[in-house]
């Protein structure tokens, strides 16, 4: 494995770690509350949805990366 495909996998490493801590203890409890609604959601809803639509964005720009060769 070359020096950049490590950094690359250390990174996507990294990047999907803090995408699923940050919908569950401990860092949870910065969104969970119900006000402010976002959306027309309450917040805690948000903040599941958000992480969900960042870690779907980080899935296919790392899919992207390894098939476009």
């Amino acid at each position: 494995m070359d020096e950049k495909t490590k950094k690359r996998s250390i990174f996507w490493f990294f990047y999907f770690l803090i995408c699923a801590l940050a919908t569950i203890w401990p860092i949870y409890l910065i969104a969970n509350r119900i006000k402010p609604f976002v959306l027309g959601m309450p917040f805690s809803m948000f903040w599941v949805a958000l992480w969900i639509v960042i870690i779907f964005i980080g899935t296919l720009t790392k899919y992207n990366q390894e098939y476009r060769r």
